[in-house]
C-alpha cells in the first residue's frame, strides 16, 4: 500500500467532504471567516496542495463541514468511512462498538 504525503491525504478529503456539503470553495472561506474572495483562493490552494493548512484553520473547516478533524487526516477511504460512521454513532454505541472491536482484535492476536 503506497501512502500519500499528508498534504494530498488532506486535499483530497478537504475537496470530498466540502463537495458532499454542497458548499463552493468561496461558499467553506466565506462560512469560516475568511471572507469570499479570500477564502475562495486559499480552500483552492489547500486542495491543490499549493499552500498547507495549519490546525486551527483545519479544525475550524473540519467543524463548517461536519466532520471529525480525524476524517480530514484519514489515508485510507475505508478509514475515512469508519470515521464518518462512528462518528454519527451515540456515544453511548461508540463505546460498544469499540469494545466488541477491541475483543475481535485481542480474539485474532491469540491465535
Amino acid at each position: 500500500m503506497t501512502t500519500l504525503p499528508a498534504i494530498s491525504v488532506f486535499a483530497k478529503r478537504l475537496k470530498q467532504a466540502r463537495e458532499a456539503r454542497g458548499l463552493s470553495q468561496r461558499e467553506l472561506g466565506d462560512h469560516i471567516g475568511l471572507g469570499k474572495q479570500v477564502g475562495s483562493t486559499r480552500i483552492n490552494r489547500y486542495e491543490q496542495q499549493k499552500s498547507r493548512c495549519d490546525m486551527d484553520t483545519a479544525a475550524q473547516i473540519a467543524k463548517e463541514l461536519g466532520v471529525p478533524l480525524a476524517f480530514l487526516f484519514a489515508e485510507s477511504d475505508t478509514l475515512a468511512e469508519m470515521i464518518l460512521a462512528f462518528s454519527k454513532l451515540t456515544k453511548g454505541d461508540q463505546g460498544k462498538l469499540l469494545a466488541e472491536l477491541k475483543k475481535k482484535i485481542a480474539a485474532k492476536a491469540e491465535k
